[in-house]
């Protein structure tokens, strides 16, 4: 897993996210509430495609994170099994997992597993 998150508020325009994500060098926020924390996850492929949804000349406001994240958010803990994070993510048709503490308390995200991190802990087997 890639440890450590960069996340973003729900509210933030997606042209924010897109700075952020591009800053950080990540593929994908995890977005936090300041209640209780995990609230969803937006990636690169929902801001293109949110932006190919909508023509330049659409009058509707601007879209925001909460507008196009991915809720509920699928999360794994740190001992869970590769094979089992695996099936999930080709059971759910996603492509990260956010890595949470403990199994009941998702309030605290603390990681990102990917398809990558997967495929390259395969080829070090």
């Amino acid at each position: 897993m890639h440890e450590g998150i960069v996340s973003c508020a729900p509210h933030l325009s997606l042209k924010e996210a897109a700075r952020l994500m591009t800053k950080a060098n990540v593929r994908a926020l995890v977005v936090v509430e300041s209640n209780c924390g995990l609230t969803g996850i937006v990636s690169t492929t929902d801001l293109v495609n949110a932006t190919l949804d909508r023509p330049a000349t659409d009058g509707k406001r601007d879209l925001t994170v909460r507008d196009v994240m991915t809720t509920p958010v699928l999360t794994v803990t740190p001992d869970a099994p590769i094979a089992q994070a695996a099936k999930l993510m080709l059971d759910r048709n996603v492509h990260r997992l956010v890595v949470v503490e403990n199994e009941n308390e998702n309030c605290t995200p603390i990681g990102i597993l990917s398809m990558g991190d997967i495929v390259r802990s395969i080829s070090e087997e």
